[in-house]
């Protein structure tokens, strides 16, 4: 395939340490940080191990607060997960429904991790003006749609969840979300207008920046290689020097590796994919998404779309989620886009990158006391863009003394994922399982409908 291969030719070896990802935020994302690797020996209150979104919001609070902070990334800043998201801002902490949460959590706790979600965007809007960031937001509310009725049920449910809540999240029948999405391949859904799309390369040099500027202190391209206790602090080692610390927060989530023992076995990294396509053309960009800032869809396989002002289109891309990164099923990304808008005559692939993110869990994001000193949150499960930024705060907020019940998650221990030895050629079987599971609940869905609406969702 002639686009296959042109692309093959662009493409950057994304997970060399050596090359940032080559993705559609980089262009406005502002200028890398640049900062040096670290050389010789520091003496820090808080060395935090992780450039990403939680790493840089902690040591930024924490120099708020009055703490000394060095930052230790492997790469560079927002070079993982951070960098290389759908960059949605959605109002929700977790993956589970509002009523599991409080089940989930207990009715304090869920109602306050309730809360947080329902404030992310706000919370990233906020951050982003005190610190002067440009994350060049998208406004309009992100759209849920559902290709089963079972989904359809759900996502009423969440609409009048959040309704009784005074929010401004409305169901969409049939109609109403082929008018707010211009398609009418779903059932229906529910628009959450708090939701907003981001920059998130953006977000997180810009904070970086706001961090670098009270004082933090931040080393690239220098991977912690050792960590070990020492009388009431800890010492950690990379290639080009030391740092002795009060505590260490560990942030490096989906690429987590073997630097505490059993941590990395308490989630499954998942690559994911992302494509961006050349501008379409004004009259049938218009008719994408007119009354949104991005989608997602109740399939087990996620597709998400979000159009930009220049009216490129970026949307996920099937690929191997585990392993070596491979070229994406272009073709099938592109057949699936034009199946859910099918006013689009041809699209032009740009590029495309892939990223980790981590999944295997139920809810979401676990905030871990390994040892005296030495904290973690991890485990986003595709909820990081407000939710990472928040839990660096947390971890500040219990080293600053705030009691663990107070948090936004209680503080656990890392519990191995069962079967973790196997849960690579399992979760491609599952992957491949899921396909096939969705593939056949979307023929039904389109087979059962009713007759087509009057009128047409397309562009003319």
């Amino acid at each position: 395939m002639q686009i296959s291969r042109k692309l093959k030719e662009m493409s950057q070896p994304y997970d060399d340490p050596a090359t940032p990802p080559r993705t559609v935020y980089a262009a406005a994302g502002g200028p890398p940080i640049a900062a040096p690797p670290l050389a010789g020996e520091l003496s820090t209150d808080i060395a935090v191990v992780g450039g990403g979104f939680v790493g840089i919001s902690a040591a930024l609070h924490a120099t708020e607060a009055g703490a000394r902070v060095v930052v230790v990334e492997a790469n560079e800043v927002g070079w993982g997960a951070t960098g290389r998201n759908a960059g949605q801002v959605s109002a929700h902490a977790t993956k589970l429904e509002p009523n599991e949460v409080l089940r989930h959590y207990g009715p304090e706790r869920g109602a306050r991790l309730n809360a947080a979600g329902a404030a992310a965007p706000a919370f990233v809007q906020e951050l982003a003006s005190r610190h002067n960031i440009d994350i060049q937001p998208i406004h309009g509310g992100i759209i849920s749609a559902a290709h089963t009725p079972a989904a359809l049920e759900k996502f009423r449910a969440r609409a009048e969840y959040w309704q009784a809540q005074g929010a401004p999240v409305d169901y969409l029948d049939r109609a109403a979300a082929a008018a707010a999405m211009g398609s009418d391949f779903y059932l229906g859904g529910i628009i959450d207008r708090r939701g907003i799309a981001i920059n998130p390369l953006a977000f997180v040099r810009g904070l970086a920046r706001a961090a670098l500027a009270r004082g933090v202190t931040i080393h690239e391209r220098s991977r912690v290689t050792g960590l070990e206790r020492t009388g009431t602090g800890w010492r950690l080692v990379t290639e080009g020097g030391s740092i002795a610390a009060r505590s260490v927060l560990l942030c490096t989530n989906a690429y987590t590796d073997g630097l505490w023992p059993g941590l990395k076995r308490s989630i499954i990294p998942v690559r994911g994919y992302q494509v961006w396509s050349r501008p379409l053309s004004d009259n049938v960009a218009r008719s994408i998404l007119p009354a949104a800032s991005a989608m997602n869809d109740s399939r087990r396989l996620l597709s998400a779309v979000r159009r930009y002002p220049d009216n490129r289109l970026q949307f996920g891309g099937g690929g191997t989620g585990f392993g070596a990164e491979h070229e994406p099923d272009l073709a099938g990304a592109i057949r699936r886009v034009k199946a859910l808008f099918p006013q689009i005559d041809s699209i032009e692939v740009e590029n495309w990158w892939s990223g980790w993110v981590t999944r295997g869990i139920d809810d979401g994001w676990r905030l871990h006391e390994l040892a005296p000193g030495l904290l973690t949150a991890i485990a986003c499960n595709g909820r990081g863009v407000a939710m990472g930024p928040m839990m660096g705060r947390e971890l500040v907020r219990y080293l600053g003394g705030t009691p663990e019940r107070d948090l936004l998650v209680p503080l656990t221990q890392p519990q191995p994922i069962r079967g973790y030895a196997a849960h690579k050629p399992v979760g491609a079987a599952l992957v491949r399982y899921y396909g096939w599971l969705d593939r056949r609940e979307v023929r039904r869905m389109r087979a059962g409908r009713a007759a087509p609406m009057t009128g047409s969702a397309r562009a003319r």
